[in-house]
Formats: structure tokens, sequence, C-alpha cells
């Protein structure tokens, strides 16, 4: 039977209530029949067995995954610590220690996944939270001295000096700003708020918090610290403890792990290109894969060190070598680059390269390459692998470590032959021959910077382990002395030159000087607010931050939080009676648990926010002696006025848009980019002109190491101050996008401002992000050319070439389609931001459109070094023994190339997100066309007589 003749067939059969599989003879075409046909057999099953066999019962709807399993372990200590405090203070009567519920507030605030990032966090709220409830504390003392009424004054200007100084204070340790701002407020603020209630018109206080008030409430925050704490350190002797050591050496051996596969399927690659295509694709997709997921892990494994020093540090975590680790960690990082450009040069053919299926010399060229390097890469990858585990993974013997050593080196002298090896031969089948010499200049430039991108990530290993040996009989340096700690906090700059900073101050000052007035005011305070008027300025220093977009999300995630909150509160106030205090406990430990359990990565504030609401609510409401049902009301009512008052504040006395900044950001960004390749060109065409030495003798000093100039002769040839500003800008500008994208989208749409497309503008960070590692290869290969023609005779053959000349024109091209564009944006955005209004939408489109002029650009860019290719060979076989010049300078040319190319496809890709983002402008009015009663048609159709 021909296989063509066979009829696709079902694979899976789905039924229709979760389109999960049915069993093996269960469809959902046949599936009732089959019910009726065995109704009578079914009925006389047990449950049991009826459970166990059942189609629809034996297969699990939801899958488990590890995210889940995180979410209960953080719902779990979550749950755990509202549950200690509250039932440490609360059942203990709160003589000595009052307000539980600001407790549980900063418990949950510094509770963290790890035992050394909860250290960490508590550390900064506890350190900076003594001297500034100790000066909170004098100040409220001198004020309370003053009568009623001076107090009611002052109360207004004194938060605002806080604010400001609180903000603006450079010390390091004072991270958690809002926090300390709302401690300085509760502090200075309570005692006024308790004067003068509804029925009394007396000037004095009518309660008193006491003497020993802040105190008590340091003793109370520090009991939510040391709690959060306690649940991670009751772990520690567990089968998996909650400690940043463990989860260190788990996410090491991730990336032990995804290393080891990147190298197979890397290895398998260069095995098969020209000879198993599919096999080579299907590489591709693994090389692409593990390279991602690599950049993934090291970014998380990053965030855990500093908790894993401070675990070491206390000797919390034992038998692990920290400094190894943060070794691997560094080698990680440095890998990840050269990684990425391998992951360019394998998955990402050049536009206008021929395929191998396209071109027989092609095929052969890579064939000759795979031959040469496939065992040398094998055997390259395994002496890695090998080098890795013993250095960072296994407890092995000096010895060890220096064989693997000279091991790994031997690998690498025999890949570096190998690869010569590989180049020379491929050529060789080049000479003579015009056409395959250009046919086959893409692939070449792949395969050369595939080489040198893998040379390099073995040797990152090499370093640290080099490094590690020399430098194991060395003695750390202990900290800084206390006092020289304190004399360099003295000399430190305020932040009032950071103009983000000194807003936010400033916005922070008049908003809660204006939330104060309601307690400064006696009506507010006294029959409108009291005794809860303090929560309006607790609103104000909570939902304070320096991008509008954010400040305008924390504020509606806490309106959303009170109002859950709010319900659950009535909801437990009329389940249970107000004195059964079991049943509040374990209503607070209930809703804690499951707001954690939801909790939404991008805004965990809600959530965390309904959980301690829900226990001020319930607690709130007993200290002040008012019922639940009288105090949630006033407690709603308060908390959207100090939303209110801030986002007046924040939206007309202060406007900044995150949105408009990064629409004028992304004008600018292309504006950088083309002076980047103007003053870029100008330092390739002055390379010629270096001058060598005046000797005809190869410099051999650099002939051994392909690297050499690359990784550290080009340190030691400075950039022009014009190329670095250049690239500076274009850096900067870049950051200030980035940063102010998330804020931008966040921002509250009113119709003001176009929208941003969060899809688009992604898309456009993320190939910014990747124009910006081009940029930065493309300067280290200028100046490692300028390098290695300062290393060259000035009679050398290379300099015949004119390859500088090249580079150059390839640069200059880029630049000046970017000076095309940015004319065109000019006249598009005369305001410099990318958004509609200032001229008709087509005209955008026609301005955005020019990026995809770059596929012109990249295919004559090609083609030039295709020609250049060709003479090249061509000079091989007409001179017999061929132009005399290092590996590593024709590596960097291939590197320069790639790089060049790389940018012109980065841009027009950029080109694509700004088209998408232009599809998101909204509609223009259609204005109805006036009739002109011409009826001839304005396009010539065949001859026209006069």
């Amino acid at each position: 039977m021909n296989m063509n003749d066979k009829e696709p067939r079902r694979r899976w059969n789905r039924r229709s209530s979760d389109f999960a599989a049915w069993g093996e003879n269960a469809t959902p075409e046949n599936g009732s029949a089959a019910n009726t046909s065995h109704r009578a057999a079914r009925s006389r099953r047990s449950i049991l067995r009826f459970l166990g066999t059942a189609t629809l019962c034996n297969r699990e709807p939801i899958q488990v995954t590890a995210e889940f399993r995180e979410r209960l372990a953080a719902a779990c200590r979550a749950s755990a610590v509202t549950f200690t405090i509250f039932a440490l203070l609360v059942f203990s009567g709160q003589n000595v220690l009052p307000v539980a519920w600001i407790g549980n507030v900063f418990a949950i605030s510094v509770l963290k996944p790890t035992l050394g990032g909860t250290i960490i966090s508590a550390k900064d709220v506890f350190v900076p939270m003594i001297p500034v409830a100790m000066i909170s504390w004098a100040i409220t003392v001198a004020l309370g001295l003053l009568e009623t009424e001076i107090y009611r004054i002052l109360l207004p200007f004194v938060v605002m000096v806080a604010s400001l100084v609180i903000f603006l204070c450079p010390w390091h340790y004072l991270t958690s700003k809002n926090l300390m701002l709302l401690i300085f407020y509760l502090v200075v603020a309570s005692p006024l708020s308790l004067r003068n209630g509804p029925d009394s018109s007396s000037l004095h206080a009518k309660e008193d918090l006491g003497a020993w008030f802040v105190p008590a409430l340091i003793a109370t925050c520090s009991t939510g610290l040391a709690v959060s704490l306690l649940v991670h350190i009751i772990m520690i002797k567990a089968p998996r403890p909650t400690t940043a050591t463990r989860q260190v050496i788990t996410l090491a051996r991730q990336v032990n792990r995804e290393t080891n596969r990147l190298l197979i399927s890397l290895t398998k690659y260069i095995q098969s290109i020209g000879k198993f295509s599919d096999v080579a694709r299907q590489s591709r997709t693994l090389i692409d894969f593990h390279v991602k997921r690599r950049r993934r892990i090291i970014q998380s494994l990053d965030e855990h060190l500093p908790a894993m020093w401070l675990e070491n540090k206390l000797r919390i975590s034992t038998g692990v070598n920290v400094d190894a680790m943060e070794a691997f960690v560094t080698c990680a990082k440095k890998q990840q680059k050269h990684a990425e450009l391998v992951h360019a040069a394998t998955t990402q053919t050049l536009l206008g390269e021929n395929f191998t299926s396209q071109d027989s010399n092609v095929r052969e060229v890579k064939t000759k390459l795979s031959l040469n390097l496939g065992f040398a890469i094998e055997k390259l990858a395994l002496e890695y692998n090998k080098s890795e585990s013993v250095y960072f993974f296994l407890d092995a013997s000096k010895e060890d470590r220096e064989l693997v050593i000279n091991e790994l080196e031997h690998s690498m002298d025999a890949y570096l032959e190998a690869m010569r090896q590989a180049i020379s031969d491929a050529e060789t089948l080049l000479l003579n021959e015009p056409d395959a010499s250009r046919s086959t200049t893409g692939s070449l430039i792949r395969a050369r910077v595939t080489f040198l991108a893998l040379f390099s990530f073995i040797h990152e290993l090499h370093d640290v382990m080099t490094t590690m040996k020399e430098n194991s009989d060395e003695i750390a340096s202990g900290p800084e002395p206390i006092i020289k700690q304190f004399m360099s906090c003295l000399k430190m700059k305020w932040l009032w030159k950071n103009t983000s900073k000194r807003r936010l101050a400033i916005k922070t000052a008049i908003g809660l000087s204006l939330a104060s007035l309601w307690i400064s005011f006696p009506y507010l305070n006294g029959y409108l607010a009291y005794p809860n008027s303090v929560w309006v300025g607790v609103t104000v220093a909570s939902i304070s931050l320096e991008k509008t977009g954010s400040t305008f999300t924390k504020a509606l995630d806490r309106l959303w939080g009170t109002m859950i909150a709010a319900a659950y509160t009535l909801f437990i106030g009329k389940v249970f009676h107000v004195t059964n205090a079991i049943a509040k406990l374990l209503s607070l430990t209930l809703i804690t648990g499951i707001s954690t359990l939801l909790t939404n990565p991008d805004r965990p504030y809600a959530s965390r926010y309904t959980a301690t609401s829900v226990g001020s609510i319930l607690y709130g409401s007993f200290d002040n002696k008012m019922e639940v049902d009288d105090y949630v009301p006033i407690r709603i009512m308060l908390i959207f006025v100090g939303v209110v008052t801030f986002l007046f504040v924040e939206l007309l006395i202060f406007p900044r848009s995150s949105r408009t900044i990064v629409q004028a950001q992304t004008v600018q960004l292309f504006e950088d980019l083309e002076q980047f390749f103007y003053q870029s060109s100008k330092t390739c065409a002055s390379i010629s002109s270096v001058c060598g030495r005046s000797t005809d003798s190869d410099n051999t000093q650099v002939d051994p190491d392909p690297l050499w100039m690359l990784r550290h002769g080009h340190k030691a040839v400075d950039v022009t101050s014009s190329l670095a500003d250049a690239i500076t800008a274009v850096k900067k500008t870049f950051a200030l996008m980035k940063e102010e994208l998330r804020p931008g989208l966040m921002e509250p749409s009113l119709g003001l401002n176009v929208s941003l497309d969060a899809v688009g503008y992604e898309r456009l960070l993320s190939e910014g992000e990747n124009i910006i590692v081009q940029l930065d290869l493309l300067v280290v290969t200028l100046q490692s050319l300028v390098g290695y023609y300062g290393h060259l005779s000035k009679a050398h053959p290379v300099r015949d070439l004119h390859w500088p000349s090249l580079l150059s024109a390839s640069i200059l091209r880029i630049a000046q389609q970017l000076s095309e564009i940015c004319d065109e944006f000019r006249l598009v955005f005369p305001h410099g931001v990318f958004r509609p209004g200032a001229s008709d939408i087509t005209l955008i489109i026609e301005g955005v459109s020019k990026f995809r002029h770059f596929a012109q650009i990249r295919l004559s860019i090609l083609a030039d070094f295709e020609d250049r290719h060709a003479t090249y060979l061509n000079n091989i076989a007409q001179s017999g023994e061929g132009v005399r010049y290092t590996p590593g300078f024709r590596l960097t040319l291939a590197l320069s190339a790639s790089a060049i190319l790389g940018a012109a496809e980065r841009l027009q890709n950029c080109g694509r997100s700004l088209e998408r983002i232009v599809q998101t402008f909204p509609l223009e009015d259609a204005k109805p066309s006036q009739y002109t009663g011409q009826t001839t048609t304005t396009i010539p159709i065949g001859d026209n007589e006069s």
C-alpha cells in the first residue's frame, strides 16, 4: 500500500468538558452509546473501583507545577507569620506591645522566599527604624509641650520637612523610605489625632498614648521582624530548608546542566553541518532554547547571591564555598555574552547568504569545517564539563584541580589548531573559484564568529580557574571599621541634585502636608475621621513612588485591597461574635494564606495589603473601641481620601508622564544611533593610517592566541572621545526608555495621550538591547583593528586590501539611512514625540517604512564583503604563499562584519516594531471629499492625442 494513500488518523480523542484525552475505547462520537450499553455493568461497580478506573476520573484535570508549590509554600509561611504574631501580641493583652497589626504589616513586608533574603529585608527596616523612631519621639515630646493649637499649626510643616529629609537622605541603609516615613508620621501625628473628639470642646488631650508608646511600637515592629525570621529558622534542619544557599546551589547546578546541554547541542550542530541538514536544524533549535533558559537561570541566581553571602557570614549555612559560588556566577555572566554570540551565529543566517541545499560549494565548505572540528569540539565540551564540575561542585583535591586545568588547556589548544586547519582546508577549496568564494562568504563569517565565541566561552572558565588557583592562599580583608563607615556616610552628598529624587521628595512633602490637615483641622479630625484621621497620611506615605504609573497602580491596588479586606471583615463580624478571638485569629490566618497564594507577581501589593488590612480593621476597631460595622466605612473613606489627595498632587501639581518620555526617547534613540554610526565610520576610516613597524618581519607575539587582541590588547587602545560620547548617549537614552516603559504602561488612559502598545514597545526594547550588544562588539573590534594595524609593518600586504575602508563604508551606509529616517521623523513628529496628531497617519507610515531599506543595505554590505573575500583568495592564489597576517586579525574582521550586519538587521526589526505601534494609533476623522465634477482619470491610458 502506498504511503500517500494512507488516511490521517485521530491521535487524541478529546472530551468536550476540558478537552483532555478520553480513554482508548471512548470517543465524543460513540461516548453516549458506550455509556448506554454498559450502564448496567457500571451500576454494579463499587465506588472505589469506579474512581480508580472510570475514564473521567482517572486523569487529573490539573497539573501541579513548581510555581504552585512555591506559591503554596509562600502562603504557608505568611499564614504562620500572621498566626504567630497575633497569637503572641493579642492574647498577651497588648499591655506591653500595643498595636499588634503594625507588627504583622512589618512582618509580611519583609518576608521573602529565603532566609537570607528575609534577613536583608529585616535589616533594611530595623537599622533605620531605630534612629527614625527616636528622632520622631523627640519631636513628639517637644510638640506635646506646646498648646494644641500650635501643635495643629506646626504639624503640616513638620511632616513636610521630615519627608524632604527622609527621601533626600543618602544613607545607604535608608532603603525602605516609605516605611520610615510611615513610622515618623504615626509617631508624630497620632497624639494629636486623639485630641478633641466629637463630644469634647477642650483644648487638652482627650486620650494619651502613654509616655512609652514609641519604644513599645518599636518592640511590636521588631517582634514582627523576628517572627518572619523565625519561620525560616525553624526550617534550617528540614530536608528542604528555605536558605538562599540551598537555592543558589540548586540554580548553579541548573546552569551547569544547561551549559552542558548547550555544548552538546553545539557539538551536534558542528558535526552535522554540510552533511545532515535536519540534524543541524534541530541542533539550532536546541541552541536557541538552552541559551535563553540559561540566561533566565543566571538572572535568578545573581539575585540570590547577596542573601547567600549573608547566610555564610552569619554561619547559618556551612560547608559551602561561597567564594567559589560567586566566582561561578561571575564566570557564568561573562560566558552568557559569548553564548548569545554563539546563538546569533548559529541560529540566524545572513540576508543573502546561500543555503546548504542550494549551493554545492557551501555544502563542501561546511563539510570541511565539520570534519576538522567535530572531534575537537566534542573533546572540548567533555573537558569543560569535567573542569566545571571539579572546581565548583565536587570536593576535589589540589592535584585533581591541576589535572583538569591541564587537560582543559590541551583540549583548547587542540580546538584552536583544528579551527585553523578547518579554515585553511575550506579556503583551499575556494582558490581560483571567484563565484565559490563569494557564495561562501556569509557561511565563513558565521563560522568564524562561532569559533571565536565558543573559544571565548571556554576561556572564561579557564581564567576563573586560574585565578582561583592563584588566590587560594590569600586572606580576605575584613570589613571597614564602624567609625570609618560612619565618617564616610557623613561625606555623602544629598540627593537634591537628582531630579527624580527631588521631585519625589517635594511631591511627598506636599501630599503628606495636605493629608495632615485632617488632623490639624478640628472639624475634620473630630467630626469626620475621629479617631482614625492618621489613615489619610498613612495612605499618602505608603503609595508615594517616583513614577506616575507606579503610583497610580499602587493607589488602585490599595483601594481594591481595602475593599476586599473590608468585605471579608464584615463577613467575619456577622458570622462570629466580636469576642470570639479564636475565630478572628483563624480567619486572619486563612485570608493571609489565600491572598498570598493568589498573588499577582506583577502587582503583589494588592494581595499583601489585603492580607494585612484584615488584621488592622479587626483589631484597629477593637483598639479604638468601635464596632467593626462602624469602623469599616470610616476606614474606606479615609483610604479613598488619601488616594485622591496624593493623585491630585501627582497628576495636577507635579505632572510627569512616563508615557511621553518613552515616546520621546523612541525618536531620540535613532538620532543617537545615527551619531554613533557616523563616529564609528570616521574611526574606522582612520585605522588604515595607523603607523606600524618599519620592518617587514611579522610580529609573532599576537600570532599564537587569536584572542590576544580581542581579550587584552584592545584595552590599551583608546577610542575617540566623540565615539565614547556617542555610545554613552545611546545607552543612556535606551536605559531611560527601558526604565519608563513599565510605569508608562500603567499610567491611566484619560484620552490626553495615546496609550502605549505593550507588545510593540517590548519588542522594540528587545531589539534595542541586541543593538547595544552589537555596538559594544563593534567598538571592541575597532579597538582591536587599531591594535593589529599598529603591529603590522607598513609594507604588509594586508594593507593593500583596505579592510578598514570597506568597514567604514558599510557603517556609513547605516548612518546615512538613519539620517534619512530621522529627517523624516522630524517632519512627521515636529515635537520629537512618537505619537499621532502632528501629521497625517499616512506620512507616519511612510516614514516608518524607511526601516525596510535596511534589507537592501544588508545585502549590499554582504556583497561588498563577498567581493573583498574573493580578492583576498585571489591574492593567495597569485602569491603562492598567501597573505601573511594573524588568524586573530581575520577573526576580528569576521566579528566586525557580523556586528555591522547584526546591527542593520536589528534596526530593520525595529521598523517592524514601530509599524506595529503605529497600528495602535487612533483612527483619524474621515473628512468627506468635495466633488469637483471631474470625470477624467489622472493616470494616462494608452496614447493621448492633443
